[in-house]
């Protein structure tokens, strides 16, 4: 697994790729990792460095890179069966390059889209996103033997811009941990219309819309705001959010922490304008949590609305506004929801995916075999 970040996990595709590397090791594979951070078993720590941007925004996004030691590429990466590359940055592209004169097989992930990078620092301009793609192609993705998308409309939408090499669609799936809890262990808020939202706390997200659509509700002084996340615009975002009545909760939790709040939740909202899947939303689905859905033309999360009455065009205060109310004015409709979500969910079992990627691998490495002759 070679990947930046590592130990502080606040981001999605590190999520997953712990997630599938214990998964893996479970199964008798051996995994070892290039990455950030400590030392750990099978882990190789590389030197982390971070690109200056305007009001530090990759530190507070705790998005590390790794500094790509030749050393240590170079003892690692050709003992290897196949090499699995997470992002397509320094570290990547080197490891990549260390694969190809090795002769060991790639394959590579489009967890990162590039208006992910683009917006965080104000630039929405389609030819800077037509060079970010034109440079991930070019030293990532068309190098590797095979490209994993964590979606159907993540595979369409690097396509779009002009993938030749093999696609994948694996979902990052969702651990069976992740499921109803009884109430009394469920992180609930008495009284309260509880709307949940979890992920990084970052432009493309949208928190600041949410905060509008609740000032907004005619149900404003029953409904309970909780954030779970971490990023550059938590400040911010907290500051927005003292217009409502109710305090709303931050806080930054670890994966298996936030299950308790999905169980007490009455209704996740997802209002983000970029995903390439959305693992949160996944996640609040298998816990039997209705989620309201950005329907955004760059996000891949809309797929798991299960009826119109949960999407909302994105950017839309109005409309959120509208579809909060729908459902506080609804909760027999809602509480019928939960069972409809839940059963969605079993699509993405993580279990699923994993045998997926592995057969990925076997195809990469086969592939590679045959073009040695």
């Amino acid at each position: 697994m070679v990947i930046d970040a590592w130990d502080d996990a606040n981001n999605g595709g590190v999520v997953s790729t712990r997630r599938f590397t214990e998964l893996l090791r479970a199964k008798g594979h051996t995994v070892e990792i290039l990455a950030t951070g400590n030392p750990a078993p099978g882990k190789f720590p590389l030197k982390s460095w971070v690109i200056p941007t305007p009001g530090n925004i990759m530190q507070r996004m705790r998005l590390p890179f790794a500094w790509p030691d030749p050393k240590i590429l170079g003892e690692v990466i050709p003992r290897q069966d196949v090499i699995h590359n997470h992002f397509p940055f320094w570290l990547g592209i080197k490891a990549i390059g260390v694969a190809q004169r090795a002769g060991v097989p790639v394959v590579s992930t489009f967890h990162v889209q590039a208006e992910h990078l683009l917006h965080n620092v104000g630039i929405r301009g389609q030819w800077a996103v037509d060079q970010v793609y034109r440079f991930f192609l070019r030293t990532t993705f068309d190098r590797s033997g095979a490209v994993l998308c964590p979606s159907a409309f993540s595979e369409r939408e690097i396509r779009r811009y002009g993938l030749t090499a093999h696609t994948e669609v694996i979902s990052n799936g969702v651990p069976p941990d992740y499921r109803p809890l009884p109430p009394e262990e469920c992180e609930r808020f008495e009284g309260k219309f509880t709307i949940l939202s979890v992920g990084r706390l970052a432009k493309e997200k949208r928190h600041d819309l949410l905060i509008e659509a609740i000032r907004s509700s005619r149900h404003e002084k029953r409904i309970q705001l909780v954030v779970l996340g971490d990023g550059p615009l938590k400040a911010k975002l907290t500051e927005q959010a003292k217009v409502l009545t109710n305090p709303p909760v931050f806080r930054w939790l670890k994966p298996h922490e936030l299950i308790r709040y999905y169980g007490g939740a009455d209704l996740c909202v997802h209002a983000a304008d970029v995903e390439v899947e959305c693992m949160s939303v996944l996640e609040a689905m298998a816990c039997g949590l209705p989620c309201v859905i950005a329907d955004s033309p760059l996000s891949a999360t809309p797929q798991f609305a299960i009826s119109p009455d949960f999407l909302f065009p994105t950017g839309d205060r109005e409309a959120l506004t509208a579809r909060i109310d729908r459902w506080i004015d609804d909760p027999e409709g809602l509480a019928r929801a939960r069972h409809g979500y839940r059963e969605a969910a079993e699509r993405y079992r993580i279990e699923v995916s994993l045998e997926k990627l592995i057969a990925l691998y076997r195809k990469v490495i086969a592939d590679r075999a045959a073009a040695k002759g």
